[in-house]
């Protein structure tokens, strides 16, 4: 349980802040007064004179005004923009904006079949991004859970139940066990009461609650007689008065902050962006100049304007959009089966850029289920097999690991661990409609006792019914213990006593020494507490147990040191929010991928250490812990330089810190990854390039900001979604090489052409129609099909992309344009070998309209056929003659359809019409695959070459140290 220091608390009135007792009730405090933020240096009175309430609660005329003064209680929250707008935002986009340019002047020309085309094609590209990102929506809807939550409050003097979205400031409320509280909380009054606020400050224990006024100014970790919005109650129950309600809530001030982060692109939006402005640039510019020659060569106005058209419509990748859209909508459905919601389709690639990993520790690393893991009874040690409230799991002794005897060593158990479930409050239930698995309600270090206890045997309705509590002492952080007196049948009234070990040992006299209680002494006490603090020292909480005979006075005593005295040392259990099984193996991952990975966690540094030795974050370079206030004492430099070097461990930091390491590591340059599932967190996910929430632990805030939602809540999920991200940046890198070949070699089919049709009076080789047909039809759904071709080489050996890489840059275009250069050269030769073989002269006059269409066919087949072999020697770096050519079913399939989209094109009668194509004869289909065959033996032969020039760069010179010449 979470210890405080005593001396922060106390009910002298001599540093209290007060607030004069006459004041009148009918007035508000002004702007500059009624802060909530000071609210705990009030003592109780002074907090309710300061918002203007009493014990009783407020009249309905009291409500009314307070509402109107400080609104409801609602947090004001950025909701989605209307379908509309969503799917608009799909046309911010250079190509698209330039193909609707074309669509408009081609109708305006009266070209009404081509301008459709080019509009389907803007439709189909904005679709299948707004159609994804719909579904992560309607996903995240079915993941949120806001519903409405009722409210014990006192009204006109009378409690009742309210909706909290009713309460205002002033409200005096009653928080009982397993409540959400709904609003800021001053407490008033208290009884074993504390809270669950690992989602709010990330402490994964409860938090104790007291009632008195604190003397110093603390931070909101620290403020413990107040209860805050998004945190459940652990134990006990409580009066209170609403201080803050909405956005005025510390919930409020985060989720505020959080929507105040400015948006962000992913590396591959960046890239996208880029290569479609020098796109959109080139192509007005280059149409421009060639409408200039082709009114120049004598074409009529009306056809030089469409070949101009045709001419960008051949520049413009037209399908790149569509195919980089599809291939992360099918990383992102991959990934859903995976248990990784993808909300943006961009964030696929992003994750795979991801330089650097902050992560959370309490859920995200750990299941957030106390377990205990060893026990030690009589001087005998155990350990306890399984984890989390499930209650199931040997228990076996130590050292030898062998099973307890199930007569006498049992049975002991039985009544040593029955100690730790009769004196606790919290409950273990079994799987539920709305709880998977076994869980618990309370305080989750009690429901640790209580699965332990369950696991030896021990019937826990029963033992409580037997027993019934007469008497509870609870916690506090003064004498770190707890006590029940509970009474049996027969009027046997028994204490039993849980606590810190140093505590129980100090009140013990007597000790049970292997089922025979003697009189303790120093040397048992000096032995007791060692194992304590070697247990402490690998990271496990550890509770001491003890009982002893009660009676009437001490059931109607005051003093709880009257009862806590004389006790009978039982023995110690240890116990540990274990970690998730999967996690070291996926921390492995990362750290071999040259991933930097940091642990940011509002927890204690002792506990977030042992947490990341045994996630295994030490592995290469050691592990540094930076505690807040050497953080905070820190310079922006020394963050960085801690951030950037791994194996972090920021411990106790609040919203603010962990947004200011994320924004450093940023400014820095790098990618960062932030994981999370508070509230807490919530600012730092909407910071950082990329950020992951829990969706099974995760609050609604923090689902909210992320950009990916864990469905399992597993790290390894997380690694496995870097690596699929890394995949399909490789994916996507050839789809658009590929795409841009496709382009460059029209390029060159219309600058020839437009040179044959201005010295020679050649017809154009191939029509706008027949280029949409290729980028359309053709290479649309086989470029997207590489969207699924798996791993080539191990993609987690190596070091994340440099975010300022591009994946055009000066050797891709290089390469894509000799490839384009060798497949338009080849149409020409095929366009024009086609007159020849019909024996017409097309230099000498005019050509047969029939021919032309066939000429113009066999150019647009050409095209066709040689990029999809230049498609498929990209898919792998080996080139086209290996195995994992054939690894992706769905690709072959993609290339079966384009090619029978393209027969239909060249055979089809009606098809031919919108196309202007004609049928072509076994000889001309000879003379293509030629072609193809030639494109593959440049190809391959470059690809060789290349290779042997690398090999040979890399070998030592004479005389030269091996690798030297690598450097």
């Amino acid at each position: 349980m979470r210890e405080t220091d005593p001396s922060v608390h106390t009910r002298g009135h001599r540093n209290e802040v007060t607030v004069p007792k006459n004041r009148p009730r009918e007035s508000l405090r002004s702007d500059d007064e009624a802060q909530p933020t000071d609210a705990y240096l009030l003592s109780e009175d002074g907090a309710l004179a300061r918002f203007a309430t009493r014990r009783d609660g407020l009249t309905t005329e009291e409500v009314d005004r307070h509402r109107a003064t400080y609104g409801d209680n609602v947090i004001v929250q950025v909701h989605s923009a209307p379908l509309v707008l969503r799917y608009l935002r799909q046309f911010k986009d250079w190509m698209i904006v330039l193909l609707l340019v074309c669509a408009a002047i081609t109708a305006y020309l009266g070209d009404a079949l081509t301008s459709g085309v080019l509009v389907l094609l803007v439709l189909i590209n904005t679709s299948i991004g707004f159609l994804q990102e719909y579904r992560s929506g309607k996903t995240m809807d079915a993941l949120q859970h806001l519903s409405l939550s009722l409210t014990q409050v006192m009204r006109d003097g009378r409690l009742t139940e309210l909706d909290s979205t009713e309460l205002v400031v002033g409200d005096v409320v009653r928080l009982t066990e397993g409540a959400a509280v709904p609003a800021d909380i001053r407490l008033i009054e208290t009884s074993a009461f504390s809270t669950n606020e690992f989602a709010l400050t990330g402490e994964s224990d409860p938090t104790k609650k007291y009632s008195h006024a604190i003397v110093t100014e603390v931070i909101v970790a620290e403020r413990h007689n107040t209860a805050h919005a998004g945190t459940t109650v652990a134990t006990g129950e409580a009066m209170g008065v609403v201080v803050a309600t909405g956005t005025a809530t510390e919930l409020g001030r985060i989720a505020q902050l959080a929507d105040s982060a400015p948006p962000t692109t992913s590396p591959l939006q960046r890239e996208m962006g880029h290569i479609g402005r020098i796109i959109t640039y080139a192509a007005i510019v280059l149409a421009l100049v060639l409408l200039v020659l082709a009114v120049w060569a004598d074409l009529p106005l009306h056809a030089a304007v469409l070949f101009a058209i045709g001419f960008a419509s051949a520049v413009i990748p037209q399908g790149l959009p569509a195919e980089v859209n599809t291939a992360l909508a099918q990383a992102a459905a991959a990934l859903a089966k995976r248990k990784a919601l993808v909300k943006r389709l961009s964030a696929v690639e992003t994750l795979g850029s991801t330089q650097v990993i902050c992560t959370d520790k309490t859920g995200t690393l750990t299941k957030n289920e106390m377990t205990v893991t060893q026990l030690v009874m009589g001087g005998r040690n155990y350990v306890v097999r399984g984890t989390g409230y499930e209650p199931t799991g040997e228990i076996d002794r130590m050292p030898s690991g062998s099973a307890v005897d199930r007569t006498g060593d049992l049975e002991r158990l039985r009544r040593f661990l029955r100690v730790g479930a009769l004196a606790s409050n919290a409950r273990l239930l079994p799987p539920d409609e709305s709880h998977p698995g076994w869980h618990i309600l309370g305080d989750p270090t009690e429901g640790a006792l209580l699965t332990v206890a369950a696991k030896c045997g021990v019937d826990l309705t029963r033992e409580r019914t037997d027993e019934s509590k007469v008497r509870e002492f609870p916690f506090d952080s003064a004498r770190k213990l707890m006590t029940t007196i509970r009474e049996r049948a027969d009027g046997t009234l028994t204490a039993y006593v849980k606590g810190a070990p140093e505590s129980v040992v100090a009140k013990a006299r007597r000790i049970d020494d292997d089922g025979v209680v003697r009189p303790i002494t120093d040397a048992d006490r000096a032995a007791f507490l060692g194992v304590h603090l070697a247990r402490s020292d690998l990271g496990l909480r550890n509770l001491a147990y003890a009982a002893r005979a009660a009676s009437a006075e001490d059931v109607a005593a005051t003093d709880p040191n009257t009862v806590e005295r004389d006790l009978v040392l039982l023995g110690l259990v240890s116990m540990v929010d274990p970690i998730r099984d999967e996690v070291p193996d996926a921390m492995r991952r990362a750290l071999g991928a040259r991933v930097k990975v940091n642990i940011i966690t509002g927890d204690f540094s002792r506990t977030a250490e042992v947490i990341a030795r045994q996630a295994g974050l030490d592995d290469d370079n050691g592990l540094t812990v930076v505690t807040e206030a050497e953080l905070r004492a820190m310079s922006d430099d020394d963050v960085v330089a801690h951030a950037l070097a791994g194996g972090t461990v920021f411990s106790r930091v609040d919203p603010t810190d962990k947004t200011r390491i994320v924004d450093l590591v940023k400014r820095a340059g790098m990618v960062v990854a932030v994981t999370g599932d508070g509230i807490n967190d919530a600012p730092a996910l909407r910071h950082a390039d990329i950020g992951v929430a829990m969706g099974v632990s995760g609050t609604d805030v923090a689902k909210e900001a992320a950009e990916i939602v864990l469905l399992d809540d597993s790290f390894s999920t997380l690694v496995r979604a870097v690596e699929q991200g890394r995949v399909i940046y490789a994916n996507i890198s050839k789809g658009v090489v590929s795409c841009l070949t496709s382009n460059a070699a029209e390029l060159v089919v219309n600058i020839a052409s437009l040179i044959l049709a201005t010295f020679a009076g050649l017809p154009l080789a191939i029509n706008v129609m027949q280029i949409l047909a290729i980028d359309l039809l053709g290479e649309l759904l086989p470029i997207a099909a590489l969207g699924r071709d798996p791993e080539e080489g191990r993609v987690m050996r190596q070091a994340p992309r440099d975010p300022k890489s591009r994946i055009v840059n000066v050797r891709s275009i290089r390469d894509l344009l000799y490839a384009g250069a060798i497949i338009g050269v080849l149409a020409i030769a095929n366009f024009l070998l086609l007159f020849d073989r019909s024996g017409s002269d097309p230099f000498a006059g005019p050509v047969d309209p029939a021919l032309i269409a066939q000429a113009t066919t066999i150019t647009y087949v050409t095209v066709l056929v040689c990029q999809l072999f230049n498609i498929t020697q990209r898919r792998s770096a080996r080139g086209l003659f290996t195995r994992y050519i054939f690894t992706n079913p769905t690709y072959w399939l993609a290339c079966a359809v384009g090619v029978t989209i393209m027969l239909v094109i060249v055979y089809v009668p009606v098809v031919q019409a919108m196309f202007k194509t004609a049928p072509l004869g076994p000889l001309d289909w000879a003379f293509v695959l030629l072609a193809a065959v030639i494109f593959v033996a440049f190809r391959e032969i470059g690809r060789l070459t290349r290779n042997s020039a690398r090999r040979v760069a890399s070998r030592p010179r004479s005389g030269e140290p091996a690798g030297l010449s690598t450097l």
